[in-house]
């Protein structure tokens, strides 16, 4: 599980480092080109990255179901790319782009939830209803 939270944090630090680089660039490209930049650079990335593995030894794994649902899934961040230039270049302050995070936040809970059928408490309950309360509050301060 250290492993897993690990993984986590340094999902979640690149993750708030392509929000100040998306708000940063946001201004000076378009922002399908700013997509397809953002989509090529990954592309490139992850492919050295299994280029290597190869090298050293790592097997390729995958089944024709992970192939459909990781398209899925390539697809949704293009909209994440995509979406989150328009929201920047539109005026969206970098210090409110946790309301990205938090509808994602929100989205992920009620899918796990209600789709994977995930444990579901009051507590939990409580934690969605306070993370919808502090974005509205933040966004209600003229965050």
């Amino acid at each position: 599980m250290n492993r897993a939270i690990a993984f986590a944090i340094l999902a979640g630090l690149g993750a708030a480092t392509w929000t100040i680089f998306l708000k940063l660039a946001s201004a000076r490209i378009s922002a399908v080109v700013g997509a397809i930049v953002i989509t090529t650079g990954a592309l490139a990335v992850n492919l050295a990255v299994l280029l290597v593995m190869k090298m050293r030894g790592h097997e390729t794994v995958f089944t024709r179901e992970s192939l459909w649902l990781l398209l899925g899934a390539g697809m949704a961040a293009a909209s994440v790319d995509l979406f989150g230039l328009l929201a920047y270049q539109h005026g969206l302050r970098v210090t409110s782009s946790f309301v990205m995070g938090g509808t994602s936040t929100l989205a992920v809970l009620l899918a796990g939830f209600l789709l994977l059928h995930e444990p579901f408490t009051w507590g939990r309950l409580l934690a969605v209803a306070l993370i919808t309360a502090g974005i509205l509050l933040y966004q209600g301060q003229g965050g």
